[in-house]
């Protein structure tokens, strides 16, 4: 620009045009300041502009230093860094040439006692032959840089200086004059603004991101704190609300199992059907069992089948019996399980995989109580309580048409849902001990002792999750008894901790009123003990990021 004020002005141009010119080629920086699409580019933008008003070589902004972090990689890679140290807390972000590329080395290119005068008083400084400046002189950086011409001005955001924007000429002496200096300065108070407005921007931006963790680690506080709160009442009946019956068969009394049993015994002795859900593992067949042996046909039979395990084929005659000649192989009559269980309780485990052409059969049977052997025409009456348990989701079945809805309404007149293992993990020390024990009745001929399970090795089956429910802990406790000693310890079920799937639990009655960092760090230890301590694979199971969970190891003093 000061190119540019000289060539208007040798052309006839007066000194007022031509500054209203270079205002106006300010307005226009200012512009495109305000437009930047790309915020970490806004420093060089700025220098080039500087450059062009100013007419200069080179140019240089300076701004407050990095971080200790930033400024050690400064000092390592100081020709890569964005940010070198000049010296007293300031360093210069970004350097410049009239080419528009950017300059190597660049801390050892600016004048420190130019740029500390400046970031000092909060006035320009211009000399037009730096060298022999009385004014500079003696000053180190000046002599061995050998500058001529140099001028520097603050940038300023309200009263307060927040660097400054440096340009020189290394080989013309007067190269700014008077004008120079005031359309550089007016220039660096709008790049001051802007650049503020970045940094505003990139501090909220920091903020929000802090506020989005600190309440993802709110939200997991309080549902720990919920849950610590909740485990005041498990293991125990409320008052008022104890149950009639007994159920010797279902062991277990947390409270997820004593909501079940509390529903149970409002329609153990009731003659309605009744549907399980429960994933595979739970017990469902268990609790039908339950529901008969205390309702009123205790003394009439219980009779199951599974639907899924029985080809289509043979489950109609398996359910409802067949007559002699209905298909080859008939020599007889024969009675089906619907006809067995007469004045007793049917169990149609896995009913969602049930045919809709058998369907419609055993909807006839709720409905009419009557039903026809296969191959036959006599209509036989039948009494039976009909019990029916499924994983599937039954309502789903019907949106997709692969179930009856009417027989769905006729199943479902009470639903009763067999709580997964991974929810009542508080009584996995009670089902360890009833198997165990069974275990050892079973095999007493051996001789051998009872064995014991070390608290490690509870800790660890209470931390799985268990996707195949009490099934797969039994059948997990009876590879242990096998294979083990007098003690049972972790090493026998090493396996389980290789894919945890679950953030390990601790004893939820010891939490409460405990420090929320004292049990975030237990927890976290205890997740590091799964997963060998593979930090990757903790944060994971916590549902942390990465970062933040490292952040947090070294809050808490947490060594993996």
């Amino acid at each position: 620009m000061f190119r540019f004020l000289k060539r208007t002005q040798s052309e006839g141009q007066s000194a007022d045009d031509a500054s209203r010119q270079a205002l106006a080629r300010i307005l226009e920086l200012n512009k495109e300041m305000a437009r930047a699409p790309r915020p970490e580019l806004l420093p060089d933008r700025i220098l080039d502009a500087a450059i062009e008003l100013a007419g200069a070589e080179r140019g240089f902004l300076i701004q407050r230093a990095p971080s200790g972090a930033a400024r050690a990689a400064a000092e390592a890679e100081p020709e890569e860094s964005e940010a070198v140290e000049v010296g007293q807390g300031w360093a210069v972000v970004a350097a410049r040439n009239v080419d528009r590329e950017h300059v190597k080395k660049a801390q050892r290119k600016v004048s420190r006692s130019v740029t500390a005068k400046v970031l000092e008083s909060g006035a320009p400084l211009r000399s037009d032959d730096a060298v022999n400046d009385d004014a500079l002189s003696p000053r180190q950086s000046v002599n061995e840089l050998r500058l001529r011409s140099v001028l520097c001005v603050p940038l300023r955001v309200g009263d307060e200086v927040r660097g400054c924007l440096y340009v020189d000429n290394r080989f013309a002496q007067g190269k700014f004059d008077d004008t120079t200096t005031e359309l550089l300065e007016s220039f660096a108070d709008q790049a001051a603004l802007a650049l503020e407005r970045v940094r505003l921007l990139e501090e909220n931006a920091r903020m929000l991101h802090s506020l989005e963790i600190a309440n993802a680690e709110l939200k997991a506080a309080l549902a720990e704190q919920s849950k610590a709160l909740d485990s005041l009442s498990e293991g125990f009946v409320p008052s008022g609300l104890e149950l009639r019956f007994t159920y010797p068969q279902l062991i277990g009394r947390g409270r997820a199992m004593t909501a079940m049993l509390m529903v149970l015994d409002r329609v153990t002795d009731g003659d309605f059907p009744v549907l399980l859900y429960g994933e595979s593992g739970t017990g469902k067949e268990l609790i039908a069992r339950a529901l008969h042996l205390n309702g009123p046909r205790r003394a009439a039979p219980f009779v199951g089948v599974n639907c899924g395990a029985i080809a289509e084929g043979l489950l109609e005659s398996e359910l409802f019996g067949a007559v002699k000649g209905a298909y080859t192989g008939a020599v007889k009559d024969r009675q089906g399980l619907v006809e067995a269980a007469g004045g007793g309780v049917l169990f149609l485990d896995e009913i969602g995989e049930m045919s809709l052409s058998l369907q419609a059969k055993l909807l006839r049977v709720l409905q009419e109580r009557k039903f026809r052997r296969v191959g036959g025409n006599e209509e036989l009456a039948v009494d039976v309580r009909v019990i029916s348990a499924t994983h599937r989701d039954l309502a789903r079945e019907v949106a997709a048409g692969r179930f009856r809805e009417d027989l769905y309404y006729r199943l479902k007149v009470v639903q009763v849902e067999a709580p997964p293992l991974r929810e009542r993990r508080e009584d996995i020390p009670v089902l360890v001990e009833h198997f165990l024990a069974k275990l050892h009745d079973e095999n007493r001929s051996a001789g051998r002792a009872r064995p014991t399970v070390s608290r490690e090795c509870l800790e660890r089956l209470m931390a799985h999750d268990w996707p195949g429910n009490v099934r797969e802990l039994q059948n997990e406790l009876t590879r242990m008894y096998a294979l083990g000693g007098d003690t049972l310890g972790p090493d026998l079920i090493a396996h389980l901790s290789k894919t945890p799937r679950s953030t390990p639990q601790v004893g939820m009655r010891s939490l409460v009123g405990r420090k929320m960092e004292d049990v975030e760090a237990e927890l976290i230890r205890a997740t590091l003990e799964a997963t060998g301590g593979k930090r990757g694979e903790a944060a994971r199971l916590l549902g942390i990021p990465r970062r933040t969970f490292y952040n947090r190891l070294k809050a808490l003093g947490i060594d993996p």
